[in-house]
């Protein structure tokens, strides 16, 4: 598909945004004013770490980062997922993404600790 727009829909948020082929989501996402969380943008820290429905190429990460089983089950890494086609995105506990992102909140969900950021 050459020179193909993707939307990508946040929820709970409601808000859409186009996503260039060849895009990433996080890419995308900052294109167009909509300020997920993230923290290396190379895939190497899992703060970017999402769901995902719809079709996406997950790039290159770490396995400790996003595992096989974590991508059957929906995630992905915003700073190295390219969407195929349209997708729906949310943060992993679905909550809304805030004006003001509470890092250290979403540091201790994905990794499960209580470390000071």
């Amino acid at each position: 598909m050459l020179n193909s727009v993707f939307k990508i829909r946040l929820l709970p948020n409601d808000i859409t945004f186009t996503c260039r082929e060849g895009e990433t989501i996080l890419s995308a996402a900052l294109r167009n004013n909509v300020k997920l969380p993230h923290g290396c943008t190379r895939g190497g820290c899992g703060i970017c770490k999402i769901k995902v429905k719809g079709k996406v190429d997950f790039g290159l990460v770490s396995k400790n980062k996003l595992s096989d089983e974590e991508k059957e089950n929906g995630f992905c890494l915003s700073c190295r997922a390219i969407p195929l086609e349209d997708v729906e995105i949310s943060l992993i506990d679905g909550s809304p993404l805030e004006e003001e992102f509470d890092y250290r909140r979403y540091f201790n969900l994905i990794f499960g600790t209580k470390t000071a950021l």
